[in-house]
């Protein structure tokens, strides 16, 4: 009976730890993913993208955005920031795998501009037109970085 009685009690405890660990995992992605990298240009030497993406407090498939883009020396050798915000909704499929999760990034403005990212973990891919991934050998990747 003791035994029985031991069993029960580390059973609650690890049940209790688990569950703290998950609502504290929880937290952390209500917070939002954060995501940075610099980007080949076609006529410069990068663009630094700076992508925060924030879930709504009831889904995790939807949220807003801030993306800022810094074009490397692109004005006389000075850089240039253009900042985008929105909102961004999580899909699935792209062509040739239809599982692939992505980002769709839709701007809010007068003429909202969309930009996809392919969900790879740890990191976001900038997909192309018709999602599709960048056939060049550049990286077109943003790791993640801690909040």
């Amino acid at each position: 009976m003791k035994n029985l009685l031991f069993y029960a009690v580390l059973a609650a405890v690890a049940m209790t730890v688990i569950a703290s660990a998950c609502t504290t995992q929880n937290k952390i992605e209500k917070l939002g993913r954060h995501y940075v990298g610099t980007l080949p240009a076609a006529d410069g030497p990068g663009i630094l993208y700076d992508l925060t993406l924030t879930p709504t407090l009831d889904d995790s498939t939807t949220g807003h955005y801030v993306l800022s883009m810094t074009y490397r020396e692109a004005e006389q050798g000075r850089d240039m920031r253009f900042d985008s915000k929105g909102h961004w909704v999580l899909l699935r499929g792209i062509p040739g795998d239809s599982t692939a999760l992505f980002y769709r990034l839709v701007e809010t403005a007068d003429r909202p501009d969309t930009t996809d990212f392919l969900d790879l973990g740890d990191s976001v891919m900038l997909l192309g037109a018709g999602l599709q991934r960048p056939l060049s050998p550049l990286n077109y990747v943003l790791e993640r970085v801690a909040e």
